[in-house]
């Protein structure tokens, strides 16, 4: 039985929302797929947590992903959360990867790792319109650059705890929903309450308690609403089709052109470490006939 498992959340009597997130075997598939620093792995494993979060939070049908992009030995890491459907019993999928420039110390801090770096979440939306919002990192942790996202962007106060170890990752998210001037002392009240509440959770309890246990830890004398949960799902979504699409999108003389170079044209997912090769034959049936062969990838490790 998986652990991977979201968990939303309202309190009955307050405008205030939260989100819980357990993710074990997702994080551990996708960190066995690369060699990353333990310092790297840590926040990827985070990042991952962040974009279920706020996914969770938007009940976005697309795309949603976080990044950081910096001037340090860690050039970018990005995670990826995708919602196919708006059906709650359909899955969230993830991805992530990152780009290490040079050796990182195994207890290197996030500054450390990226210097000047920004944060940027992309929101791109099956309908809609595309959305990106960045913030400098400027804080010691990821969950308090989240939380000055959020500050900066909606002027909404947000707790974001979030921990991750060898087993996999965790995260708990809660947010103050918009109030108007009237009912603004009471909610002022109500946060100070749930924030200190939260507060008290510990990053052993975030890792090793389910929701059930976390929410009764922190809120038994509380009036909690729980949603039904929302598995998560570590899937790549690179596919042999795709690949043939971006293959046609270069152009007949332009495939042709490599081909006389080499014997296939051979693509290589840096996600999932899939690999896809096309040659003379498959790539003449996909410009002649707008077919692709369907054939397994293989894996490179």
């Amino acid at each position: 039985m998986t652990n991977d498992k979201m968990q939303g959340f309202m309190f009955d009597n307050m405008d205030i929302r939260g989100v819980h997130l357990r993710l074990d075997q997702g994080v551990k598939t996708l960190l066995d797929q690369q060699d990353y620093p333990a310092p790297v792995a840590s926040l990827l494993a985070q990042m991952l947590i962040v974009a279920c979060l706020l996914s969770a939070k938007l009940k976005l049908r697309g795309r949603l992903s976080v990044q950081i992009r910096g001037d340090g030995p860690l050039k970018w890491v990005m995670a990826e959360c995708r919602q196919l459907s708006d059906d709650p019993e359909q899955p969230f999928r993830v991805k992530g990867m990152a780009q290490v420039n040079e050796p990182i110390a195994p207890n290197a801090t996030l500054s450390e790792m990226v210097a000047d770096g920004r944060l940027i979440i992309t929101i791109e939306p099956d309908q809609g319109q595309r959305y990106q919002g960045v913030v400098m990192v400027d804080q010691p942790t990821l969950a308090q650059c989240i939380e000055s996202y959020f500050y900066q962007s909606e002027q909404l106060p947000t707790h974001i705890q979030l921990v991750s170890t060898d087993q996999g990752a965790a995260g708990f998210m809660l947010q103050r929903l918009p109030q108007t001037e009237a009912e603004e002392h009471q909610a002022d009240l109500d946060w100070e309450l749930v924030h200190a509440l939260s507060a008290t959770l510990t990053e052993h309890e975030l890792a090793q308690l389910p929701a059930d246990q976390v929410l009764h830890r922190l809120f038994h004398e509380q009036q909690v609403k729980v949603f039904a949960p929302r598995a998560v799902l570590q899937e790549c979504d690179c596919s042999r089709q795709r690949c043939g699409g971006a293959i046609t999108s270069l152009g007949k003389t332009a495939a042709d052109e490599i081909l006389q170079e080499q014997e296939a044209i051979v693509i290589d997912c840096q996600f999932c470490n899939a690999h896809y090769s096309f040659d003379k034959v498959d790539c003449h049936v996909l410009f002649e006939q707008g077919v692709i062969a369907d054939k397994e990838p293989q894996a490179v490790h």
